[in-house]
């Protein structure tokens, strides 16, 4: 695989990789189509299900479907657009949420709105929207809402609210208790009582992701829930930064966060380790519910690379994952970030840009630093990274920036 330079005739070729270590960027897949942005931004929101793509900016939501324009719609009661915090497309159906007004689902042309005063949310400060998407069936699938007081869900043509003083993450599992049978309990987790769960994982629920047979949800204290017919382990992470959005595979967790990407490999599942791999897993304790095993939870964490950018969008296609960071400090390269502590020899500051990762699996698993492309200014994508889209098939990306949406199509 590739190798690192060295010496004087690589220093402005170093300088260019300084970010991403030792591993040689890979020239973009994806080409933008073009000229100019096909929305002007600045992008608050994507989202997308087959050929309907959907995009919040300050003017307006906007739906595409298909090799068709984009369109204005209309979205009744909404007070303003700046307040839009996530989109979600569900067969056909879109679902908007709104830090203050609630969530608007718009269905075969009608319009509905969810508010804690009317009913299907704990109160209106909507942050993060999941589907389940191993539902084919309308009625049966199952939407997610994370907000600033609990989250709710919606199943079977019903809604049902959760809140840390009523139901909350344990009655998920269909479980009370510590659960029964023999106790198998890895090392850093702890069995744990009854109620426990709502004093150790409190909203806001900023992020959610659904895969793999299990439901997963981040707050903003660092703080992680995996939630399973086996259980539920609700798992707090040593470095205390807001979980942002997540991604759940086949034995993978993968968690944005404010300050960078980290890595959850399932032990005995998830082989090999990220890069960089001389960085040890990052610190981590555990409390079980209504399981006595342990073993269904035992993730290893640890941070992907070096950027310690806010992680704005997350997304899995095939054997890559897509990130997007996004920055608000300048760039100088090789000067320590904020907060820099001394035990990290190689701080550096956060960098926005758009990567994809690139058969990133498989890098994991041989311990090899991973491959990936970068989309921005070369690729004639503008702007701050706020939202990343790939259509079913990889053969469309959409970019949402602090400049435009993006329209990118395969070479």
């Amino acid at each position: 695989m590739s190798r690192c330079l060295s010496g004087f005739t690589a220093t402005l070729f170093l300088l260019g990789l300084f970010l991403a270590g030792c591993a040689t960027p890979l020239p973009p897949t994806y080409e933008n189509t073009l000229s100019g942005p096909a929305l002007d931004g600045p992008v608050l929101a994507l989202a997308g299900e087959g050929e309907l793509v959907a995009a919040v900016t300050g003017k307006g939501l906007f739906l595409k479907k298909g090799d068709g324009p984009w369109v204005n719609q209309e979205v009744p009661g909404l007070g303003t657009f700046s307040g839009v915090t996530c989109l979600a497309v569900v067969k056909g159906a879109v679902y908007l949420g709104s830090d203050g007004d609630g969530l608007h689902i718009l269905s075969n042309g009608v319009w509905e709105v969810k508010t804690s005063r009317y009913g299907g949310l704990p109160d209106d400060g909507v942050l993060s929207i999941a589907a389940d998407d191993h539902k084919d069936d309308q009625q049966s699938r199952a939407v997610w809402v994370g907000t600033r007081k609990g989250f709710a869900s919606y199943r079977d043509g019903e809604w049902k609210v959760y809140k840390p003083d009523a139901d909350w993450l344990i009655d998920m599992t269909g479980r009370s208790g510590r659960g029964t049978g023999q106790v198998y309990l890895g090392g850093s987790y702890r069995l744990g009582r009854q109620g426990e769960d709502s004093d150790l994982f409190k909203p806001p629920v900023t992020a959610i992701g659904i895969g793999a047979g299990r439901l997963v949800l981040g707050n903003a204290d660092s703080r992680i829930a995996i939630i399973s017919g086996d259980g539920m382990a609700i798992v707090s992470l040593r470095e205390a930064e807001a979980v942002t959005r997540l991604v759940v595979e086949e034995g993978t967790i993968w968690a944005g966060t404010e300050r960078g990407l980290l890595w959850g490999g399932l032990r005995d599942v998830a082989m090999g380790k990220p890069w960089p791999t001389h960085h040890p897993y990052l610190g981590w304790t555990g409390t079980l519910f209504g399981s006595r095993d342990s073993r269904p939870f035992e993730y290893r964490w640890k941070r992907m690379g070096y950027n310690n950018a806010l992680v704005t969008s997350l997304q899995g296609s095939g054997e890559d994952i897509w990130a997007a960071d996004r920055s608000d400090e300048p760039v100088r390269l090789g000067q320590p970030k904020r907060g820099y502590d001394e035990t990290d020899k190689e701080g550096v500051n956060p960098v926005s840009a758009v990567r994809r990762f690139v058969n990133v699996h498989e890098y994991i698993a041989r311990r090899e630093t991973s491959r990936y492309e970068t989309y921005g200014p070369s690729a004639g994508v503008r702007g701050d990274p706020a939202a990343v889209y790939v259509a079913p098939g990889a053969d469309r990306v959409w970019i949402g920036t602090s400049k435009g949406l993006w329209e990118l199509e395969q070479y």
